[in-house]
């Protein structure tokens, strides 16, 4: 299947352009007005608008950091530093590198996107309905690099024209403008988007569904900025109307629900997944990737330590947890594991790992392994055979007989203290660990080349947008609201469990919302979007992630680059963030 990533280096926007393409087109020395005055060309500044949510963002560890860590559902393993300044807030300042690559990556996007949406117009295409297509793409990837970049760094510099030179003056527009113009994009892209890409050998790219998911995303964030009760109702009310158009037109879009949370991460679902509405591509074939040795590395960073442990080997059914040996992945919070009932959910059960199963033909316990386990002496010798469950990792809390059970036993007072991260280091990565991302196709066991697709975007969520949207607008329709989210619960439940999983209109409010979408959504790319735009970020995190001791209400934004306010001729009239 044709994939959108090949490489294509040609003139610049302001620099080397390093796109992809289909049917690769090297324009050489030519002018960029000549270039991107044909088909070609608008071609590869599409497909270049698409590189980077690849190559640096989805698929790696540095946007993962800014949009799930900092929140209240995950810690850095053993609590340690990797990352510290995204997800626990400290020594976070205007030269961290993650927060310069991320504003020059998602600028880059933007001005790919202006590029196209000046030209385009003028530009002849064999096939009208593929131009339409591409007007349709630049809109929807301009409006999602603009979401990203208003939310993370606030009011800031809003460009609409393709940036030819070196930026050296800059204005700040209010989020108000930014959120104007996305919501504009996104309509366009609506009227032009087809619900299959063109052609339709092309997966990853934006169609019909997508936009109108971004668009009820977008509008839902959108309430955040208002002040007025009108206001807030309106922009509830298009991101209801949105996210119910796909709710209620899944036949017409192509996309469904699955009937089990499993089926929604199962690797063998993940390249043709019928719940994602927008998805990012990582080829199988690796030399189609922008980074070769470096696709989809999203499977190790959830892995909790589990090899070398009660002769447990690393393989590929339970992934490489190269990164839990080496201090530097996510695990969950004691909060996010405790927002989930097992005995009635089964996303906890379909989603996260406790069992581990010996891998090997035998094992017989030894005295170190025995001690570093705290069980008894007097069990060495003893042993294991392959299938045999070696090593647990629970969110239950065990008597003290779980010392005396044949296997490894690490239980959640072992892993948390309190609601804090174990100091002990024998039980503090061993934790459930998030199984959305695994990747059992790779290389080899321990390799971080993941060639699964991210889903950044899926069904369930519009679900989700709508129930919130009538929830709180004045007037809104909660039997709705109350309706919707039981579709999700209903399908969460376990095997005779419906019953206990089904709401009512009271238990609605914004922090059951909340609660129901880290259930659903948790390791996504959306919670730290989801508490800023309800404004629970600073009070959730102080909460619930006691490990977090240093953020302050102005993290709400990250700071502004130090490179882009040393390059611009007006830093003091731009402006750093509040705080930093």
């Amino acid at each position: 299947m044709k994939r959108l990533y090949k490489y294509l280096i040609g003139i610049g926007l302001a620099g080397t352009l390093a796109a992809c393409t289909l049917d690769e087109y090297n324009p050489g020395g030519t002018t960029s007005e000549v270039v991107f005055s044909t088909e070609n060309g608008i071609n590869a500044l599409v497909n270049s608008a698409y590189v980077y949510f690849g190559s640096q963002f989805y698929g790696r560890e540095d946007i993962l950091m800014l949009t799930e860590g900092g929140t209240d559902l995950w810690i850095n393993i053993a609590n340690t530093g990797y990352g510290r300044q995204m997800t626990k807030y400290e020594e976070l300042v205007a030269t961290t590198g993650q927060i310069r690559n991320t504003w020059n990556r998602f600028y880059e996007i933007v001005n790919y996107c202006n590029a196209g949406l000046e030209r385009i117009a003028d530009v002849s295409f064999t096939n009208e309905e593929e131009k339409n297509a591409r007007i349709g793409e630049l809109s929807f990837l301009r409006a999602y690099a603009y979401w990203h970049l208003v939310e993370q760094y606030g009011d800031i510099d809003l460009r609409t024209e393709e940036t030819k030179t070196v930026v050296l003056t800059a204005q700040r527009s209010p989020a108000t403008a930014f959120y104007d113009l996305m919501l504009s994009d996104l309509d366009v892209a609506i009227a032009n988007l087809p619900v299959q890409p063109i052609p339709a050998t092309d997966q990853g790219r934006a169609t019909k569904k997508a936009a109108y998911g971004l668009k009820a995303r977008v509008a839902l964030t959108r309430v955040a900025y208002e002040s007025s009760t009108s206001e807030k109702d309106r922009y509830y009310k298009m991101a209801s109307d949105a996210a119910q158009y796909v709710i209620n037109n899944q036949a017409e879009l192509q996309v469904s629900l699955y009937d089990t949370p499993e089926e929604v991460f199962r690797p063998a679902n993940n390249k043709n997944n019928k719940e994602a509405m927008f998805f990012i591509t990582h080829s199988t074939i690796n030399s189609l990737n922008p980074q070769p040795n470096n696709p989809n590395r999203l499977h190790i960073w959830f892995k909790a330590k589990y090899s070398e442990k009660a002769g447990m080997v690393r393989d590929l059914y339970y992934g490489a947890d190269r990164n839990s040996q080496s201090s530097m992945c996510f695990m969950p919070t004691r909060h996010l594991l405790e927002l989930y009932d097992e005995e009635v959910d089964r996303r906890y059960s379909d989603w996260f790992r406790e069992e581990y199963y010996l891998n090997v033909n035998s094992y017989t316990w030894t005295e170190d392994d025995l001690a570093a386990f705290q069980k008894p002496a007097s069990m060495a010798g003893t042993t294991l055979n392959r299938g045999d469950l070696a090593l647990l990792f629970t969110k239950k809390k065990i008597t003290e007989e779980k010392r005396d059970l044949p296997y490894a036993l690490v239980d959640i007072d072992d892993t948390y203290n309190g609601e804090r991260v174990s100091t002990n280091a024998r039980f503090n990565v061993h934790f459930p660990a998030l199984m959305k991302y695994d990747d059992p196709d790779l290389p080899e066991a321990g390799s971080q080349v993941g060639s699964k697709d991210v889903i950044v975007m899926r069904l369930a969520e519009m679900y989700l947008i709508a129930a919130e949207a009538e929830t709180m607008m004045g007037g809104g329709n909660k039997t709705l609201a109350k309706d919707l989210m039981n579709v999700l619960r209903e399908r969460a439940a376990l095997p005779g469990k419906e019953s206990d999983m089904l709401i009512t209109e009271s238990d609605l409010d914004i922090d059951f919302i909340l609660e129901e979408r880290g259930r659903e959504l948790c390791g996504e790319h959306i919670r730290w979007f989801d508490l800023k735009r309800t404004g629970k970020l600073y009070s959730y995190v102080q909460a619930y992630n006691k490990d977090i001791t240093t953020m302050q209400p102005y993290h709400v934004n990250r700071p502004i680059p130090q490179q882009f306010l040393d390059v611009i001729t007006n830093p003091q009239e731009f402006g750093q963030n509040d705080g930093y």
